[in-house]
Order: structure tokens, then sequence, then C-alpha cells
């Protein structure tokens, strides 16, 4: 299929290795589809990493070298924007026919262009003084520019009223030409023209994938188990209805809560504590053992002195110590914001070890997915429960169903975020004091020290290496 386009691209292209370019049947359709201006709307949906940045560049750069028109290649941010600038840079001198096109500016080098590909407007010569152009900019600034052909990057996480200024950059032209590409995050106008009949409609799922041979089956099954499978490989669009007016999405479902809860149950595994501190008013001061395979409560109160809340930690501590239940100073978890720091410097010098959580700090594991630390150690919470965590049942668990979701536009990736407890408190919706002190016992890998190793290998009756500590959860 498409034996003209893969030809002429790996006539004119490199890849990173410096061979010519290989494109897949994917590719190929995706680069006629932009090339050839098929469609006056076209809608793109991949899965994550098929390379559809560098095919997209790739045909706007040999439509730009090759007619006299203006293109934008837009974004939520100019960053994001560049990532299909650089590599049209980056392919301009693969080839004799866009390389001598292009126009070198007043005190430019190719050397210097190609090395640092900075430039954010480039132009070629076409015919007798008509140029092909190509420019990049934010969405907040399309209003300011002006362009026939638009390329809108990461589409999903651009927003409703910036988008309406790319539309209005569009219909400054006639004869107009749209891309939206991006991953089906929660976004109304994206969706929409997913659902247009005027748009066609270019998606490339993880089976497609697999059949190009660009993914492997054993590849997939490991990304299911990370954040966003649905999104990101299977290219589906959350479940109507799910997400609120501002686009926040439910963390856990009711039904997954009363799933997840047990009346009785005996914990086994690690032993860790999760302990939100009350700022004050109607909230709660909250301590949450989690163990292997179970969570519980075991502390709530709305006593507003914090050295009374670190005495009923030392103590809770104490006695699962002395019970052979050890709790290992690296698996306690704290608030150390705010009204927690002083407890948490407090009990920082009792117990050296303890994690201070601030939940708007760098992800500990996972930078690339996750806005901040809160956002991680919630969707650990939540792969905990869907892997078979129970919870002994109490109704502030529900507190849980308040957690929301959605992604954010973070430097140039979509990133989860977490709903603050200020956005909950604007809902009317009070401190989840229980659900954060949950979260927090997720903040940090398990540890369990070598005498509850050697515990569980007498109970297991296998080596403990081998034991997933999300398997087996028996009651």
């Amino acid at each position: 299929m498409h034996e003209d386009i893969k030809q002429l691209v790996r006539t004119l292209y490199k890849d990173s290795t410096g061979r010519p370019f290989e494109l897949t049947d994917g590719q190929a359709e995706l680069f006629e589809l932009i090339f050839k201006k098929k469609y006056p709307r076209i809608h793109v949906m991949t899965y994550t990493r098929y390379g559809k940045s560098e095919v997209i560049s790739m045909a706007v750069l040999t439509r730009i070298a090759t007619f006299p028109e203006k293109w934008a290649i837009v974004a939520g941010q100019e960053a994001k924007a560049h990532i299909i600038m650089d590599y049209v840079i980056r392919h301009i001198f693969d080839n004799e026919y866009t390389r001598q096109k292009f126009i070198i500016g007043p005190g430019e080098s190719a050397e210097n262009i190609q090395r640092y590909r900075n430039k954010k407007r480039i132009n070629f010569n076409i015919d007798k003084g008509k140029l092909g152009e190509l420019f990049i900019c934010s969405a907040k600034e399309a209003m300011g520019f002006g362009a026939a052909n638009v390329v809108e990057d990461e589409s999903a996480l651009v927003s409703e009223q910036d988008h309406a200024l790319v539309m209005r950059m569009l219909g400054d032209q006639r004869d107009n030409f749209l891309v939206k590409v991006g991953n089906p995050w929660q976004s109304e106008h994206f969706k929409k023209s997913y659902e247009d009949i005027t748009y066609h409609k270019f998606v490339v799922d993880y089976k497609q994938g697999i059949k190009e041979g660009r993914l492997t089956p054993a590849y997939v099954d490991e990304m299911r188990k990370q954040p966003f499978f649905d999104i990101l490989y299977e290219c589906k669009f959350p479940e109507e209805g799910i997400a609120d007016e501002k686009g926040w999405i439910p963390l856990f479902t009711r039904d997954e809560i009363e799933r997840a809860m047990v009346d009785i149950g005996v914990g086994f595994g690690v032993n860790k504590l999760g302990i939100d501190v009350a700022g004050g008013g109607n909230n709660f001061s909250v301590i949450v053992q989690r163990y292997t395979n179970l969570a519980r409560i075991v502390h709530k109160t709305q006593e507003s002195d914090t050295m009374l809340l670190g005495e009923a930690v030392m103590n809770f501590k104490k006695k699962e110590d002395e019970r052979g239940q050890k709790i290992l100073p690296q698996n306690i978890a704290i608030d150390k914001i705010g009204i927690g720091r002083g407890l948490y410097d407090v009990l920082a010098k009792n117990l050296p070890g303890i994690y201070g959580v601030d939940g708007a700090s760098q992800p500990l594991y996972d930078k690339d997915t996750f806005v901040n630390e809160r956002a991680e150690m919630y969707w650990r919470a939540k792969e905990w429960i869907k892997k078979g965590g129970k919870l002994l049942r109490d109704d502030d668990w529900y507190q849980l169903a308040h957690i929301k979701y959605k992604v954010k536009l973070s430097g140039t990736k979509g990133k989860l975020q977490i709903i603050s407890k200020d956005e909950l408190l604007r809902q009317g919706i009070p401190s989840p004091d229980v659900a954060d002190a949950f979260a927090m016992t997720f903040v940090t890998e398990d540890v369990m020290d070598k005498t509850e190793e050697e515990k569980e290998q007498e109970i297991q009756g296998v080596e403990y290496s081998k034991i997933n500590l999300f398997n087996p959860f028996q009651l």
C-alpha cells in the first residue's frame, strides 16, 4: 500500500541512523493525507510514540518546498509546536531538493540552523519570488497570525477558547486546511471533531502498531499497567458523561470503592502509615494503616494539638512493633506542608527516615506522566485497588469518590494532575483527609525488613523475592 509515497520518502529523507526513511503503511497514509491535502479537515489520533510528529514534519516540509503556501504549526504551548518544527529543520538537509530551495537568512549558516534548530519561521523559494512558508506559535498567539494551512498539535490539550482563536486564524482564508492531531483526552472540541462527519478520521491503535511491527505484544501487556492505556494505546475517549463541566474525571468510582470494602480482614506483608494533619475548622487529622493487602483507618480526630497526633503515631508504632508487626520509619509518610511541618520535624527527630510529603513537589518515579507527587501517589493508590487491594469497611472511604483527575499540558507533554483541596472546597466538598492519608501510603515503594521477609516466607511457603506485593490479596 502507498508504495509511491513510501518511495518518495525513502528517496528524500533519512532516519536517525542515516539510512533511507522507511514508512509503515499507516505512516505512509498519514503522509499522503497531509502532503496531498486530501480533505480540508483531518482528525488524527494514533497510539503514543507512533512517530506521527516526524511523519507530519516530512509531509509539511515536502509541501512547502513544492507549493507557494503558508503553513502554521500551532499547539497549546510554543514549545510543543517546536517539536514538529525541529523535525522539519532536521530533514531539510537530507536531500538536495529541499536544501536548495531553503532560504538561509542574512547572518545565518546552514550548519548553525541544522545544529540548533531553534528557528520559529522558515521559507522556501518556490518560483519567481513565490514562497513556501512555515511558522510556529502557541494557540494563544494564533489571532495575531494568518495561515491557510494549520496543523494543531496536541489538539485535545488546547483549551476551547484558544482553539476558537485557531479557527479564527483559518477563517481569514477562503480555502483553508486543518489537521487536528492528538490523543483522546477529555476535550470538547477535539471530541466534536472526531464525531463530525466533515472531518476525515485517521486512527491507529496499538493493534495496528503490532501488525506493522512497531510494537510487540509483550510491550503492550507491560503498558497496560501504566496510566492512560485506553487513551494512549487504544485511542479511546473517556466514557461519555463522566467528566464534570471543568473536565475533571473521577479517579475512583463508587462501585470500585464498594467492591474493595470488606467487613473483616487480616493484613499481611508491608506495614505502612499515612498521616494527614488537620488544617483546622471541620478538617480531621487522620492516620491510615496499609498492609500489602488491606488498608484501615486507625485514628481520626479534630483535636487541634498536633503534638497529640504525634503521640498517637508513636504509640501506634510502638504497639505494632511489640506485636511483631514492625513499622519501619521509611514506611511512615506525613504531610509536611503548612500545619503538618512542625509535626513532621518532631517525628523526623524521633524516627529518622520518615517521609515528608509535599504534594506539589516533583514525582519520585515518573516525571513524564504525573504533574506532581500528589498525582503519582493517588494513581498508585488507584492501581492498588484495581489489583485487588481491600479497605476495611468505613463510610469515610467514600471520600475517594471525590478525587478526580484530568490531563494538564506541562512543557511539551500531557501529564496527569489530581484535583486540589482548594478546588474541591470551591465545589462544596470538604477536605478528603482520609483519602489523602491513604494515598500517602503509596508515595514511596513498599519496604519490608528482614524479619518480616522471613515471616512471609514461613507463611507463604515461597521465597520472599518471588512474592508480588500486589498479589495475592488473600484475606
